[in-house]
């Protein structure tokens, strides 16, 4: 039992580091992975799914890229400097992230009315990270 809790921290610790301190690259993957996810629960009318991929996101946006000295030890020296444009696309992504969970969950909207506003949220979610990315990455 002691073997499994300790295990269970050390995974748990690891992770967490991977959140807050992990490389651009696998972050940027591990966000497109779960926009992917809330995507296809869209597609497939599967609220739950979408909600818990949404809720993820949030998380996942605010421990990467809503606190400046996280983000700037992130970016390449180069573009360092762009770190208040990441800051500004989480605290966008936030707010999406927020109406959507809302309207999801509430049971007074028709569900066409709550398809299309949870559907024009997710993609202003997409819109910031496809402004942050054009604005702050490296093509080259």
């Amino acid at each position: 039992m002691l073997k499994k809790t300790f295990l269970s921290l050390v995974i748990g610790l690891g992770i967490t580091s991977t959140l807050v301190a992990g490389d651009l690259k696998t972050d940027m993957h591990q966000l497109a992975s779960t926009m992917s996810e809330a995507q296809i629960g869209f597609y497939t009318n599967n609220k739950a799914a979408t909600l818990a991929a949404i809720i993820r996101l949030k998380k996942e946006a605010h421990n990467v890229l809503s606190d400046k000295k996280t983000i700037t030890a992130l970016l390449p020296d180069d573009v360092k400097y762009k770190a208040s444009i990441a800051i500004n696309s989480a605290q966008l992504i936030d707010k999406y992230t927020s109406q959507i969970e809302k309207d999801l969950n509430d049971r007074s909207l028709r569900m066409i009315n709550k398809q299309m506003r949870t559907q024009k949220a997710f993609v202003e979610i997409q819109k910031q990270c496809f402004r942050c990315h054009n604005l702050v990455r490296d093509w080259q």
